[in-house]
């Protein structure tokens, strides 16, 4: 089973946590992928404006950078929308807490 077995935090083994440690590392190893699709749903979404959320992150990152900001701010400014499929009314701290861990 590769599965931690205890159903309470205090009965864990070090089994168990290194079972728990493996998924996490490799859940943290797709963040890049989960990022790209979540910017990806917002193709079809354009919110009564004329151009999709996705086209206007690819807008915003292309300003930034031929503005000549720095490769951070470029990835801020392509995923700045990336949270409004998330939480609508709170997407720019989706936004900041994906560019933080990028």
């Amino acid at each position: 089973m590769d599965a931690a077995r205890f159903t309470r935090m205090d009965e864990g083994t070090a089994e168990d946590w290194a079972i728990i440690a493996r998924h996490s590392m490799d859940h943290a190893g797709r963040l890049a992928d989960r990022v790209l699709a979540h910017l990806a749903l917002l193709r079809g979404d354009r919110g009564g404006y004329r151009v999709n959320r996705y086209e206007h992150s690819l807008q915003t990152a292309t300003r930034a950078l031929r503005d000549g900001a720095d490769e951070e701010m470029v990835v801020c400014a392509l995923l700045h929308d990336i949270g409004d499929s998330l939480g609508p009314w709170n997407h720019s701290d989706i936004a900041s807490s994906v560019s933080a861990a990028s």
